[in-house]
C-alpha cells in the first residue's frame, strides 16, 4: 500500500472553480477548500448559489477538456427553476441519492459520473466519484469488485443510473472511505478515489485491481 500512498499524494487535476458572479476563474490551494466552496453553493437556500454550484461541478468536472465551457453554457441556458427547488428539497429531506437526483431532469446530470461528483462535493468522506475512468478497473477476475458488477460497455456514452449501479456506486464509496480511515492519517474517501484516477492515467490498472481485491477481502472477513 505504500505505493498507492505516494500515487495519491500525485494526484494532479487542477484544483480550480469558478466565480460565476464575478466571471472569474479560482484557484484553490487544495482540495478541501475547493470541496468547501462547491458544497457551500450546493447547499445554500439562494437557488441562484444552488445554480453556480452545481455549474462549477460541471466546470471541475470537465476542466481538461475542449467542451467545458459549451456543457456549462447549456446547463444555464436549460437549468429551470424546479430544477433547483427539487434539488433544494432532496438536500432538506436527507433523502438525497443518485436515482433521486437523475429523477430531477436537470441539464447534464442524467449519468452517475456526474451525478455522483455531485454526491462527492456534498460529502466528500462519504461519496466518491464513479467515472468511465474509474470504470476501467473492471476486473473480470474478480466478482466482488462492484465496478464489475455495473452494466457499462466501452461504446456507452454514460454510466446508466439504476437501483443495481446505485448500489455497486455506494460500495465502491464504502471501499475509498476504507482505505482511507485504514492506511491514510490526513485523508479521506475522496482522495482516495483520486488515487485510483492517478493509477488509470499511469495505466498501472493491475496494480488498482489487486488493491481493490485486496480491500474487499479485508471487509468481508471482518
Amino acid at each position: 500500500m505504500e505505493k498507492f500512498i505516494k500515487i495519491v499524494d500525485k494526484y494532479d487535476y487542477p484544483c480550480k472553480g469558478f466565480d460565476f458572479i464575478e466571471n472569474t476563474e479560482i484557484t484553490f490551494t487544495n482540495y478541501r477548500d475547493l470541496e468547501l466552496y462547491i458544497k457551500n453553493l450546493l447547499m445554500s437556500h439562494d437557488k441562484n448559489n444552488i445554480k453556480n454550484g452545481l455549474a462549477n461541478v460541471l466546470y471541475w468536472g470537465h476542466y481538461r477538456v475542449g467542451y467545458r465551457d459549451v456543457r456549462v453554457d447549456r446547463f444555464f441556458d436549460k437549468i429551470k427553476s424546479m430544477h433547483l427547488q427539487g434539488f433544494q428539497t432532496l438536500i432538506r429531506s436527507e433523502k438525497l441519492n443518485s436515482i433521486e437526483i437523475k429523477r430531477l431532469g436537470m441539464p447534464e446530470f442524467s449519468g452517475l459520473a456526474f451525478i455522483s461528483k455531485v454526491n462527492m462535493f456534498l460529502d466528500p468522506r462519504k461519496y466518491v466519484t464513479l467515472d468511465k475512468k474509474i470504470m476501467q478497473l473492471r476486473d473480470e477476475t474478480n466478482s466482488r469488485n462492484p465496478l464489475s458488477n455495473i452494466a457499462f460497455s466501452e461504446n456507452d456514452t454514460s454510466i446508466r443510473i439504476s437501483e443495481n449501479s446505485q448500489f455497486q456506486y455506494h460500495q465502491w464509496c464504502k471501499i475509498c472511505k476504507f482505505i482511507a480511515n485504514e492506511y491514510f492519517e490526513d485523508k479521506i474517501a475522496a482522495d482516495v478515489e483520486r488515487g485510483f484516477f492517478k493509477l488509470v492515467e499511469n495505466n498501472e490498472l493491475n496494480y488498482g485491481r489487486k488493491i481493490i481485491k485486496d480491500v474487499i477481502g479485508i471487509l468481508l472477513s471482518k
